[in-house]
């Protein structure tokens, strides 16, 4: 009698788990789990300096804290004070340092870079272009003050960023080798009618082009687009919470930020030195459908 016993009281423990995935499956169209390996290449960074623009959160968050355990002093960038210290409360590691920098303000460019580098305690050897802003609004409803704002940091704060920083390392030309990742997004490589997917249209065309025009001078340029990521610039599926499901893409599945960041680990790494003017894009197959 013991054994049914068990199985009746185990069945009923797990009846109110199975009533909150029958209920999920009923809310979001079906329900997802995500297995992923979180990797440690052992001080695949040690001694790199790098500076992550918009890092407070998100990807970019994700990225600084892989970036520290790789043995790197890590800057991340943002506008807010509150929230990059937020982030360095939550990786809580002295190879963290935080700048409050708008990279949208092309006047300021200058000032940013010395504070970063003086946060770093010397030259920036790796640059991340992670800051960026969302809006969902599309054509025909797009605005002249919808448009310049999403410009403003998406494309025009990552050229300038990215110009002044590589201008400084081809004037002291020597055997080290540099890096840039660019941030573009799955919207880069399908159709677009909203001034955001269309900056990253601009992300993904730069990263060609710079990958050719800066090679020869020893600084490497890639980039990454991410597809539907859990992050706050996600809130829909966000609400989920622990169900990853996500009907848009092959995969029927979300990404995860600690995803985007071990590809940027490698990138970063000196294990990825003969790719060059490279967007790899990690949006569970969206993109190709």
């Amino acid at each position: 009698m013991k054994n049914p016993a068990r199985k009746a009281v185990r069945l009923a423990r797990s009846i109110p788990r199975l009533l909150r995935t029958l209920k999920m499956v009923y809310r979001h169209g079906g329900y997802s789990t995500v297995q992923v390996a979180d990797i440690h290449c052992g001080e695949i960074l040690k001694g790199k300096r790098i500076l992550i623009t918009g890092g407070s959160r998100g990807i970019g968050f994700s990225i600084a804290g892989k970036c520290v355990q790789e043995g790197a002093h890590t800057v991340i960038t943002g506008r807010n004070r509150d929230a990059l210290d937020r982030a360095r409360g939550e990786i809580d590691s002295p190879l963290l340092k935080t700048v409050v920098w708008d990279v949208s303000r092309i006047s300021e460019m200058e000032k940013g870079l010395a504070q970063a580098e003086k946060a770093l305690g010397g030259q920036i050897d790796i640059l991340v272009n992670n800051a960026g802003i969302a809006n969902g609004v599309s054509f025909p409803d797009v605005t002249e003050a919808v448009w310049d704002d999403m410009y403003a940091t998406n494309s025009k704060g990552l050229f300038f960023l990215t110009q002044a920083l590589c201008a400084q390392w081809m004037a002291q030309e020597n055997d080290q080798i540099r890096k840039v990742i660019n941030l573009s997004s799955q919207g880069g490589f399908v159709g677009a009618i909203q001034p955001y997917r269309m900056t990253k249209w601009d992300v993904a065309g730069l990263t060609q082009g710079l990958g050719v025009h800066l090679a020869p001078h020893g600084i490497i340029v890639n980039g990454i687009a991410p597809g539907i990521i859990a992050t706050d610039m996600q809130p829909r599926f966000l609400e989920q919470q622990d169900n990853a499901y996500c009907a848009l893409n092959p995969l029927k599945r979300i990404g995860l930020p600690n995803e985007i960041a071990s590809l940027a680990i490698f990138l970063m790494s000196d294990a990825a030195n003969f790719i060059v003017g490279q967007t790899i894009v990690c949006d569970g197959g969206y993109s190709l459908k």
